[in-house]
């Protein structure tokens, strides 16, 4: 094969190699609609092990609490973007594993009587020696953005359980609300009916319609809030507002509470915060991953030469030349210095946030667990309030159907016992989010 046959054969052999490994291009639009759905899609074993610790039942008919968390897990919008950003630092590791391209370097020169010509290869060690540092700096930030994106599930599924635990609430002080306005309103009109006979009831009337707007505007506040959370909670599932998906009751019903961990058992949760807490664990990936950022800038103070291979002709004599060449940059003026102080000053930053976390992260937890504390003996103290509560209303009707006992009595009566059992499910409510917002302080959520 003579020469041109061989520039017919390695100019596209070259050009096709060159080539092969760029990246193509095509535009992406952003979307223009919502893509909230008007009710759940099914959901695969495959999709249900991305929410780890949280399995989805498949009931048709209505979610239970583990469900709600499952899917908010899944379908969360919010949750959808976060987990892209681990395919970032994914990229980001895979790009701090590439070597720099080689450089070519060649040259066509023409005199009176030869052709000269120059080629040259070569290669910047400084890469191969900071490899190492830059692909551990980008392992441990991965397992930061990893660490975080869980940390953003757990406490996307808590506040949808704390939003099934609203919304359940609401329904039964909605019922327990309209219960006693009912029985409020059928008192007014018999007071209305006596006062149309006798003038001298108008205290009463004023009484009941006085008791009644109290009834109304809980009912009104009830249902507002009800409606927030049932919103809230259509967002986190990925459903339309429209959505009005059917909710289980709760695990525990309302006159029973979880169990509260006893001191000592807070005491090894809380000494097992490092170890345990998500975002804590994804704090001490970022500040590693600070760490080995640091150890490639004090690596790249010294200096790395940059290999090159020549080879050429003069233009003047038929005579070919080879060789190497290697290139130092002298650390005098730079050094590298400067990138050494930042990441210096960065990594105290990072030790500084970590300490102020795990001190925030300590203070809240002791705080839910008294205010659990206190709020479970609250608890069972109104229960057994509302249980005799229940005893004397139960005593009392029989009196006022016999008119030994005045409506008036028997309507203060009533109202308190309906007071003590909507304040016992807000207390029951309070305690289950305590609860839970306890389990994710001390790194015990979900509970499986």
């Amino acid at each position: 094969m003579n020469r041109r046959h061989w520039s017919a054969f390695w100019a596209p052999a070259l050009g096709a190699l060159i080539f092969s490994g760029c990246a193509g291009y095509a535009p992406l639009a952003l979307p223009s609609a919502p893509d909230a759905g008007a009710a759940l899609s099914p959901v695969s074993p495959a999709e249900q092990s991305k929410a780890p610790g949280l399995s989805i039942s498949n009931s048709t008919r209505s979610l239970d609490e583990n469900d709600v968390m499952a899917l908010a897990v899944l379908n969360d919008p919010d949750l959808k973007a976060a987990r892209l950003k681990a395919g970032v630092a994914s990229a980001q590791l895979f790009s701090a594993g590439l070597l720099p391209d080689p450089r070519l370097a060649a040259g066509w020169s023409r005199g009176p009587r030869f052709t000269g010509y120059s080629v040259g290869l070569s290669e910047d060690l400084e890469a191969f020696v900071l490899r190492g540092a830059a692909k551990a700096s980008a392992r441990e930030n991965l397992k930061r953005v990893d660490l975080s994106v869980l940390w953003q599930e757990q406490q996307a599924a808590a506040s949808a359980e704390l939003l099934f635990i609203r919304a359940r609430q609401d329904e039964d002080l909605e019922e327990i609300i309209s219960r006693n306005r009912k029985f409020l309103a059928d008192q007014y009109a018999v007071d209305q009916a006596g006062f149309q006979q006798n003038a001298s009831a108008i205290q009463k009337v004023s009484a009941d319609l006085a008791v009644l707007a109290d009834a109304d505007a809980s009912l009104r506040r009830t249902q507002l809030d009800a409606d927030a959370a049932r919103h809230r909670l259509d967002y986190m599932l990925g459903l339309s507002p429209q959505a009005r998906p059917v909710l289980a009751e709760l695990a525990r019903p309302q006159g029973s509470a979880r169990p509260l961990l006893a001191r000592e058992q807070f005491e090894a949760a809380l000494a097992a915060l490092p170890q345990r807490r998500v975002d804590l664990l994804a704090l001490k990936a970022g500040y590693e991953s600070e760490q080995q950022s640091l150890r490639r800038a004090v690596l790249a103070q010294f200096p790395a030469p940059i290999l090159g291979a020549q080879w050429g002709r003069s233009n003047e004599e038929p005579i070919n030349t080879a060789g190497l060449s290697l290139n130092f940059p002298l650390p005098i003026l730079n050094g590298n210095r400067g990138s050494v102080a930042v990441l210096r000053a960065g990594r105290r930053a990072l030790r500084a946030a970590y300490q102020a976390r795990l001190d925030q992260a300590q203070n809240e937890a002791d705080q839910v667990y008294s205010a659990a504390l206190i709020m479970s003996k609250q608890f069972k103290k109104l229960q057994e309030q509302t249980s005799a509560m229940k005893a004397l209303a139960a005593n009392a009707e029989d009196h006022f159907r016999n008119g030994t006992m005045s409506a008036g009595a028997f309507v203060g009566l009533e109202t308190a016992l309906l007071r003590d059992e909507e304040e016992s499910i807000r207390l029951h409510a309070a305690l289950e989010s305590a609860h839970l917002n306890l389990d994710l302080l001390l790194g015990l959520f979900p509970q499986t």
